[in-house]
C-alpha cells in the first residue's frame, strides 16, 4: 500500500486524539484570565528559552555525530541539519513521520545509507529514554512523583532495557546475526532477497559506538546534556509566563511532556503537548487557566524553532516539502545502496 492511500487515514486518526486531547486540556477554562497570562507574559525570557532549545539541539548534534562515527563525510554541522530538518517534519506531517524522513535525507545526501542512519537512531532513542528514567529517579528526591507518571516511566524503563539489550545483542553478534539472515534470505526470491538481504549488516553499522565503551559513554554524557538543556529551557518559559516554581519543576514538566510522545496525533503533537503540559504543572496546583496558556504559549515557541530553523536547513540542503512527506515510503521501499 502505497504512502498516498495510507496518509488519509493515518492523518485523521492523528486528528482524532488531537481533538480528544484539546476539550481534555481546554474544559473548564476561563479564556479571559488565559489572555491575561499571555499579556503578563515575559518576551525576553521566551527568546532566551528558545535560545536553549536550539542549544539542546545542537548538543544532539554533537551526540549524533558521536553514534555515527567514523563517517568522515558528515559533520556536526550535518547532523544539525538534518535534527533541525526532521523537527520540521514532525510539525507538519503527521504521526512524527520526522524521524523516518531524518534518516531517509541523510542516508541518501550524506552516503550513509539509510539503514545505518536508522540504527544510529534507534541508539538514540534508547539513550533518550534512559536519560529521562534517570531523571525521574532524580526528581522522586525533591518531590512526590503522581502515580500516573510513575506507571508511565516504569513503562518507558521497561522498554529502554529490553530496546538497548536487543541493541547490544545486535551490536556484538554482528557476524553471525548477518550470516544467519542472508542463509534465510537464500530460500527467498531473488527479487525480494536483493533488496533487504544486506539490511542487518547497514543497521548494526549505526550500532558500532556499543563496542566503543568510552565513546558510548560520551554518548550517554551528551544525552544527559541534551536532556539538562531542554529542562532548562523549559524552566526559563515556566518564569517567562510568571509561573515561579522550583527549578526541577522545569525537568519534570519536560519529562511528562515527553512521555506522551509516543501517542498519535495530528502534525505538531496538538492537543496532547497542551493536556501533558497542564497535568504535569498541576503537581504544583497551578490553577488551569495560567497553565493553559502556558501550554499553549510554549507550543507555539516550539513551533516558531521548528519552522524557523529547520525550514532554513531545508532551503540550505536544497530539500522540497514533497522529499519529506514520501519519507516513510522511502524507508518501506529499502535504498540499495
Amino acid at each position: 500500500m502505497s504512502t498516498s492511500s495510507r496518509l488519509p487515514v493515518r492523518f485523521w486518526i492523528g486528528i482524532s486524539v488531537s481533538v480528544v486531547f484539546l476539550v481534555l486540556a481546554f474544559r473548564k477554562v476561563e479564556w479571559p484570565e488565559v489572555f491575561a497570562a499571555w499579556s503578563g507574559a515575559r518576551p525576553a525570557w521566551m527568546a532566551v528559552g528558545v535560545v536553549m532549545l536550539v542549544g539542546a539541539w545542537l548538543v544532539a548534534a554533537v551526540r549524533w555525530k558521536v553514534i555515527l562515527a567514523p563517517a568522515p563525510q558528515v559533520s556536526v554541522r550535518d547532523t544539525f541539519s538534518f535534527i533541525s530538518i526532521g523537527y520540521l517534519a514532525n510539525t507538519i506531517l503527521p504521526l512524527r513521520l520526522g524521524d523516518l524522513a531524518r534518516a531517509t535525507l541523510i542516508g541518501r545526501q550524506r552516503h550513509l545509507g539509510i539503514s545505518r542512519a536508522l540504527g544510529s537512531m534507534a541508539l538514540e532513542r534508547v539513550m533518550d529514554l534512559l536519560t529521562l528514567v534517570l531523571f525521574i529517579f532524580a526528581l522522586a528526591l525533591v518531590m512526590e512523583i503522581p502515580k500516573i507518571v510513575q506507571a508511565g516511566i516504569a513503562t518507558m524503563a521497561i522498554g529502554a532495557v529490553v530496546m538497548l539489550v536487543g541493541l547490544i545483542v545486535l551490536s556484538l553478534h554482528r557476524k553471525k546475526i548477518v550470516h544467519l539472515h542472508r542463509v534465510l534470505c537464500w530460500i527467498l526470491p531473488e527479487r525480494f532477497a536483493s533488496r533487504i538481504c544486506t539490511l542487518p549488516e547497514r543497521f548494526t553499522q549505526g550500532l558500532d559506538v556499543i563496542k566503543h565503551p568510552t565513546r558510548l559513554f560520551a554518548v550517554l554524557l551528551l544525552s544527559v546534556g541534551v536532556w539538562l538543556l531542554a529542562g532548562l529551557a523549559t524552566y526559563i518559559w515556566l518564569l517567562a509566563f510568571n509561573l515561579n516554581l522550583p527549578m526541577w519543576a522545569g525537568l519534570f514538566v519536560l519529562v511528562v511532556i515527553n512521555l506522551g510522545s509516543a501517542i498519535p496525533s495530528s502534525p505538531g503533537y496538538v492537543g496532547v503537548y497542551h493536556f501533558l503540559a497542564v497535568l504535569s504543572l498541576s503537581a504544583w496546583n497551578v490553577e488551569r487557566n495560567p497553565a493553559l496558556a502556558y501550554a499553549i504559549g510554549t507550543h507555539a515557541l516550539n513551533i516558531l524553532a521548528n519552522v524557523v530553523v529547520g525550514g532554513f536547513f531545508l532551503a540550505k540542503e536544497g530539500i522540497s516539502l514533497k522529499a519529506l512527506s514520501h519519507a516513510d515510503e522511502s524507508v518501506e521501499k529499502v535504498e540499495n545502496d
